[in-house]
């Protein structure tokens, strides 16, 4: 056991022969494209952080338009709106001023009936009372009586001139 924890020298040259020449075949044939395939795996993910910037960096542009679109957007309707309500108030402000000149003109044209009726009846009077004056005069004139009567029969016509 003593044998097992004392170093032979040949085999401890002889392993760091062995490890010199992996050393060197790792060097000639591996440590190249190992650290080729280091590298470019680095520049792969620097390329790949460079492309995540410029993605964040157009989505906050494109998150930026959509924004100032919206906004515009936003801005049309309310105009729109706005002109609606203006149309709908002066569409309003015409339909008064149309109803009014209707209001006035059919007052007017019932004044103005009103008022031919009214004519049309002071001519019907008028007509009734020259008639009941020729037919009192015609009573009158037909009794040939005196002044108390001719009062008497006027007075009568009177009567029923109020009565119609």
């Amino acid at each position: 056991m003593e044998a097992l924890f004392k170093p032979d020298v040949g085999v401890t040259i002889l392993t760091i022969c062995n490890f010199l020449l992996l050393v060197y075949l790792l060097k000639k044939f591996a440590w190249k494209g190992i650290i080729g395939a280091l590298e470019k795996r680095e520049q792969q993910v620097a390329d790949d952080k460079k492309q995540a910037h410029e993605a964040r960096v157009s989505a906050e542009q494109l998150k930026a338009e959509l924004d100032e679109k919206l906004n515009r957007i936003a801005e049309e309707a309310a105009q729109k709106m706005a002109q609606a309500v203006k149309t709908g108030e002066t569409q309003r402000d015409q339909l008064l001023a149309q109803a009014k000149e209707q209001s006035a003109r059919l007052v007017e044209q019932a004044r103005l009936q009103i008022e031919a009726e009214k004519n049309q009846a002071l001519a019907e009077v008028r007509a009734e009372i020259v008639r009941t004056a020729m037919i009192a005069t015609e009573k009158m004139i037909a009794q040939n009586i005196s002044q108390n009567s001719a009062q008497a029969v006027v007075d009568r016509v009177l009567e029923e001139v109020k009565k119609k």
